[in-house]
């Protein structure tokens, strides 16, 4: 039964990581397109954890896709998983080891067959959660704000502190990655008179550059319905309207920041948009705008990819 007891072990420190990062993402603004992404993000964790509940039960689970069209809110959320969370709590301390091996067949959402044993299922859905949680987690530092400490062993350790060899409480230590001790982008009118002349200079060349890569790609496609701007964090602007491209940093249906490094990695196919967006390297002004766009706006990355 060990099997078990560590499971529910597991699911506890899973259902105290989520309380924990909900928590933590009240601290967003309330505009931000992050909160969004990130409110997206666990609402996939927990239809996915929705989906392998009705597995696991061989039950149907009602879902098409494990990403909903519709985002909850905060709240909604909230709720929602501290629900789900109770059930697998309980659902794992009633299983024995032979129900834990059984194997169960099933469909994916994308209508291939699937067979896991029960044991396969739990554990996808504990390693499925941590690894999104981390995702928001990066959004969360890419927006100044601090993570709970999110470690299994942490967890044991605190909850206990006396088998663990802690008598006396926990000595829960997490690393902490405090907002100013992470690199920022430096704006030009902030930066020191110490600055080598040759280092503007490079910076400038390769917003031009990027500049032409553009015109070139808007040329090259169909007009955008929008207008769009490029904040590249203190090194320029890149202001597309129409067949125009220019570096004015003027108001826009839809801004992209991020760094110039960032956006030279999109348009040579190294970064994928989506994933700037989810690890929050790339954040949009409207999220709705952004979807609207987001064929076009793949289309002109894709033209401005170097020749293979």
């Amino acid at each position: 039964m060990d099997e078990v007891n560590t499971l529910e072990r597991v699911f506890s420190y899973k259902a105290k990581a989520n309380g924990e990062i909900l928590a933590a993402m009240r601290q967003f603004d309330e505009a931000s397109p992050a909160k969004e992404i990130a409110v997206r993000v666990l609402s996939h964790t927990y239809a996915v954890d929705q989906i392998f509940a009705a597995n696991l039960r061989r039950a149907e689970h009602g879902y098409t896709s494990p990403n909903p069209s519709l985002a909850p809110s905060l709240e909604e959320l909230s709720a929602a998983i501290k629900i789900s969370d109770q059930w697998y709590i309980d659902y794992v301390s009633r299983l024995d080891e032979a129900q834990l091996a059984e194997r169960i067949d099933f469909t994916f959402t994308d209508g291939l067959p699937g067979r896991m044993s029960r044991e396969e299922m739990l554990m996808h859905v504990t390693v499925h959660g941590e690894y999104h949680r981390g995702q928001i987690s990066l959004i969360m530092m890419e927006n100044s704000i601090t993570p709970p400490g999110d470690g299994f062993t942490s967890y044991l350790h605190k909850t206990e502190a006396t088998a663990r060899r802690r008598p006396g409480g926990s000595s829960d230590r997490v690393e902490i990655h405090p907002a100013e001790n992470r690199p920022h982008a430096v704006p030009l009118t902030e930066q020191g008179p110490a600055e080598p002349q040759a280092k503007r200079g490079k910076a400038m060349s390769r917003l031009d550059e990027l500049t032409e890569s553009m015109k070139a790609a808007v040329s090259a496609d169909s007009p955008l319905s929008k207008t769009l701007k490029f904040n590249l964090k203190g090194e320029g602007f890149i202001y597309i309207d129409g067949r125009s491209v220019t570096n004015e940093d003027k108001s826009a249906d839809l801004t992209l920041t991020l760094t110039i490094d960032d956006l030279k990695a999109i348009s040579q196919g190294k970064l994928a948009p989506m994933t700037a967006v989810m690890s929050g390297r790339l954040s949009l002004s409207d999220m709705s705008v952004a979807a609207g766009l987001q064929g076009k706006m793949q289309a002109l990355f894709s033209k401005m990819q170097p020749a293979s």
